[in-house]
């Protein structure tokens, strides 16, 4: 019965999926899929500051386009060929990299172009695809982050497409009025990002091609979906006007964006927008997460995805002995998979490795080693069958001792133990045996400080090694999956239905020394949370009960709340994705509004 009510509430966006249609339509290969989309352009004649769900979903198509396994690397250019043939580009040109095996500081990337004219306006469009999926070396770049400055790895890929575009219009010979539309998904969308946010900084020192083409920030279209960090720039100047043709799109869920980590000084370029989540949209529960779900699994190659459901995070409790002494959580309802992520990433930043420059001298060389040999770039050791990783990680017995070993405050015997799994993973035997000791020995000081930081926060490795939470962190950088979560915010699948974009923020208020408290939410218009005999209560907040009986209740900004109680103090706290956490208030009344 819960079933049949389910697919009646899903009834309506399933027709709206299916009777979705334009002469825009056109589709496009993904790997093993095949997605709908929509280009005219007319686009390009949109103001550039505004996220528009017609450049928006064209510009994730242009990304995975990029995303190809063939096992002939020649032929991995073809999808996005093929894409942009059906939009009617020209000069399609790709670099080496695209057609080659991908190499550990390589960056593929494709460029097309048009003259457009349209409503008395007069330009070229040009089109740019960063490779951002099956680029198997370039993954040793992703962690190649230095000791000063932009993260080495992404700054350097992004020098690179900045030269070709500058190549490329020397090349076709491109003059006059200039647009530039760039696309790229993970270390695609970060060096998108920094691509654009340069290639803006060049036009602002009339610095990119003076007296050949003509080009404003108002000309950049760059949409950058689930993008790492990699831009050490004030935080304010980097979300300035200057930059505001740079949108990012991130999933609250997926760890991916939070490194390299803010807590080292790094962020991106432009304006972040989030999909819901519990923590960001009041009513994720109630109608948002139904909608992202249903164009997750109602659509081209939907039944071969992973199940998902959006945000389905397990808390474990760590008991008193590892609770107790830094309040840590005892009891969660609604926990969330985002703010799990961040703590993680906050853990292994501050508490393990401690700073960029401890990361740099005593990780980066041996962690570059690792994923090189991992993905098939060390003669000696056969690559990774990803598939299987985590059946081995997870069904290895060992793996239990290692668990005890963090618990026990043992980083030394967890570091030396370690080198078991690392044998396991890779395969080891009598021809790769010292290959992959030599592994172990490079990422010996990495295993120690990794074990460091889940020492302190043994809450965090608690919550961790549970198989669904590790696999729906993994989910939550799919890439089907930001396809989809992006074809939620669009009126042309859901009408005036279609989900709402926020900026990742949320409130948290704190109370002390409940005895009693309750949430009443005037939209909803019903309760939303109750603390009562010690229990908490709610099916629609995230909300936990510390150590010492105190309570931290998470609240989307979006909302508009009463509240009543009877407490020993309430604190109202701003936290913000990039700024990090702000004391509003600490000293609330007994009752109230929130909005």
């Amino acid at each position: 019965m819960r079933f049949k009510f389910k697919l009646l509430l899903l009834l309506p966006i399933l027709l709206q999926v299916s009777a979705c249609s334009s002469p825009d339509k056109i589709s496009f290969r993904n790997s093993d899929y095949v997605f709908d989309t929509y280009y005219n352009d007319s686009y390009f004649l949109l103001d550039n500051s505004v996220v528009h769900e017609e450049i928006a979903l064209a510009s994730h198509a242009m990304a995975l386009s990029t995303f190809n396994k063939n096992p002939d690397y020649s032929k991995r250019i073809e999808f996005a060929h093929e894409l942009w043939l059906n939009e009617k580009f020209e000069n399609i040109w790709f670099n080496e990299s695209m057609v080659e095996k991908p190499t550990t500081d390589s960056i593929g990337y494709g460029i097309a172009s048009k003259h457009i004219a349209l409503e008395g306006q007069d330009f070229n469009l040009i089109a740019v695809a960063v490779r951002g999926g099956y680029y198997e070396g370039e993954w040793a770049n992703n962690v190649t982050i230095g000791e000063e400055g932009n993260a080495i790895g992404f700054d350097g890929a992004s020098d690179t497409v900045i030269d070709g575009i500058m190549n490329y219009i020397d090349r076709y010979k491109l003059t006059g009025h200039t647009k530039l539309w760039i696309s790229g998904f993970s270390r695609a969308a970060i060096t998108s990002n920094l691509t654009a946010g340069k290639i803006i900084d060049k036009i602002s020192n009339n610095l990119f091609l003076p007296g050949v083409v003509s080009m404003s920030n108002n000309d950049i279209y760059a949409y950058c979906f689930e993008p790492p960090m990699g831009l050490v720039m004030d935080f304010e100047e980097a979300r300035s006007d200057k930059y505001h043709g740079i949108h990012n799109f991130i999933n609250f869920n997926d760890p991916v964006p939070l490194v390299a980590p803010r807590e080292w000084g790094f962020t991106r370029y432009g304006v972040d927008h989030y999909y819901p989540d519990r923590l960001t949209d009041i009513f994720f529960d109630a109608t948002e997460r139904e909608k992202m779900i249903s164009l997750y699994h109602f659509t081209y190659g939907g039944e071969k995805f992973p199940k998902y459901s959006v945000d389905d995070w397990k808390f474990f409790d760590v008991g008193e002995e590892y609770a107790a002494p830094d309040n840590r959580p005892r009891e969660s309802i609604n926990p969330s998979q985002g703010r799990f992520c961040h703590a993680l990433i906050e853990t292994l930043a501050i508490y393990a490795f401690m700073n960029r420059q401890m990361y740099a001298a005593a990780c980066q060389t041996g962690l570059r080693a690792l994923l090189e040999a991992a993905m098939g770039l060390n003669p000696k050791i056969e690559k990774i069958n990803f598939s299987n990783i985590f059946k081995v990680i997870f069904e290895y017995e060992f793996i239990q001792t290692l668990i005890y070993e963090l618990l026990g405050d043992s980083s030394y015997e967890f570091a030396y133990d370690v080198s078991m799994l690392l044998y396991q993973i890779f395969g080891a035997n009598e021809d790769n045996f010292k290959e992959i000791e030599e592994l172990y020995n490079l990422n010996f000081y990495m295993f120690i400080f990794f074990g460091a930081g889940f020492q302190y926060r043994k809450d965090i490795l608690t919550q961790l090694l549970y198989r669904d939470n590790a696999m729906g962190i993994v989910i939550g950088h799919m890439p089907e999956l930001s396809y989809a979560f992006l074809s939620s915010t669009d009126s042309r699948f859901l009408g005036d239905r279609a989900c709402k974009f926020n900026d990742g923020s949320y409130y948290t208020l704190h109370v002390n020394n409940p005895h009693s408290f309750k949430i009443y939410e005037k939209q909803l218009k019903k309760d939303i949370f109750e603390y009562k005999d010690d229990v908490m209560s709610s099916d629609c907040i995230s909300a936990e009960k510390l150590a010492d009986g105190s309570l931290s209740i998470y609240l989307p900004k979006n909302g508009q709340y009463e509240y009543i109680g009877d407490f020993g103090g309430l604190a109202l706290s701003d936290v913000d994705q990039i700024y990090g956490t702000r004391l509003v208030s600490e000293n609330l009344p007994f009752s109230g509004q929130i909005n």
